[in-house]
């Protein structure tokens, strides 16, 4: 951790409501294990695991935990938070949103101290059912500091479905850390393919069992994950009659499961719904060629043909056929592996996370507390895109 010239010492205190580690905490972790030394960091949270996870990828991080908010009638948690917010004096409070619906009344409390510099970062466009999270979110939007969202497709989704001003929310790639390249021994020779997900109905897993069902080109199959679906996705396995292809394997907080893509030959992600994955831009990292669904911001980082292939959600037989595609063509594999690593590199790399994030904090720390109007020339740092 270097310091960067001109910026000003600030506190930032990062709140998260996840009650699980997801790919916004991963992205989230990633961020501060790099952030300059004029950053003090707090991490406030509702679960003790998460935010001590958080807090640990960079010494030095405070840490609180609070009972969550439960809705507009829990004034006893809405206290809590006021009183936490203003005995921490941060200079920035910093909302890591793993939904759309994430952190909102936290927020809420956050935007009622005057003078409090606040920021909203959007990492999925999955959207709330209930009108009263929408009429909330309405209300936050334009008081927040800074609005941004992993991707710009995302940023337009979840303005639509919350009703917010088209153009209101900006976009802001993530970055993530160096992934290994040295693949671990395997005992067989047919090509791995592997996902790295949750195992939530939201990640698409049992559309990624129905497709290997109809795939023809041998493969093993690795799928790296837990969750609430765990059960129910290994006995669908075995009653489709995958259990000799497929492995599922669990890896421990205190292991990276990005380690593990070194060994993958094809990276899938079959998503029902995302934001801009984490996982698929280390696959790209690792070098492994990727299919995934075109769902939120995933076109933004695969070039479809170039880096992997994107194929239609909810499609077992599309998704099957994009697997045999390039399981049975090691050469494209490689050339698509090699063109993945050199757009990342270029692309999603923590320096350029920081870089944007600082831009953004900065802009913040100058006003006053109202939202700021990031600017859009390509050449800004808050535009990572092409």
């Amino acid at each position: 951790m270097n310091g960067t010239p001109g910026l000003r010492p600030f506190h930032l205190l990062v709140y998260s409501d996840a009650a699980v580690r997801g790919g916004a905490e991963v992205t989230l972790v990633a961020l501060l294990s790099r952030l300059p030394r004029q950053v003090r960091v707090t991490v406030l949270g509702v679960e003790s695991e998460v935010v001590d996870w958080i807090a640990s990828h960079r010494s030095g991080t405070g840490t609180e935990v609070l009972p969550p908010i439960s809705d507009r009638s829990d004034l006893a948690g809405m206290r809590a938070h006021r009183r936490a917010f203003r005995r921490l004096r941060p200079d920035i409070i910093q909302f890591n949103l793993s939904a759309t619906w994430s952190c909102q009344w936290a927020m809420a409390v956050a935007l009622s101290i005057p003078g409090q510099r606040v920021v909203a970062v959007e990492n999925s466009p999955l959207a709330s059912q209930h009108a009263t999270s929408r009429r909330l979110k309405r209300w936050t939007s334009p008081r927040l500091a800074g609005h941004v969202a992993v991707g710009e497709h995302t940023a337009r989704m979840i303005e639509g479905s919350s009703g917010l001003r088209p153009g209101s929310i900006d976009h802001l790639y993530h970055g993530v850390e160096v992934v290994t390249h040295d693949p671990p021994p395997r005992s067989g020779s047919e090509p791995i393919v592997g996902s790295i997900a949750r195992h939530d109905p939201v990640k698409g897993i049992d559309v990624l069992l129905d497709a290997l069902a109809l795939t023809t080109r041998p493969s093993q199959v690795v799928l790296i994950g837990d969750g609430p679906e765990h059960g129910a996705l290994r006995a669908r396995c075995s009653a489709l009659g995958l259990d000799d292809r497929v492995e599922f394997r669990e890896v421990p907080w205190s292991e990276r499961a990005r380690d593990h893509l070194a060994g993958f030959d094809l990276f899938v992600l079959p998503s029902r719904l995302e934001g801009f994955p984490v996982t698929i831009m280390e696959a790209m990292l690792a070098g492994v060629p990727v299919v995934a669904t075109d769902v939120g911001s995933v076109r933004e980082s695969v070039s479809d043909g170039v880096t992997g292939l994107v194929v239609p959600p909810e499609d077992p037989g599309a998704l099957a056929a994009a697997i045999d595609e390039l399981v049975g063509d090691p050469g494209r594999r490689r050339a698509m592996g090699a063109a993945g690593l050199a757009e990342a590199e270029e692309r999603f790399t923590l320096d350029a996370t920081v870089d944007a994030y600082t831009a953004l904090w900065e802009r913040v720390l100058a006003g006053p507390g109202s939202r700021v109007v990031l600017p859009t020339p390509r050449s800004d740092p808050l535009r990572l895109g092409r």
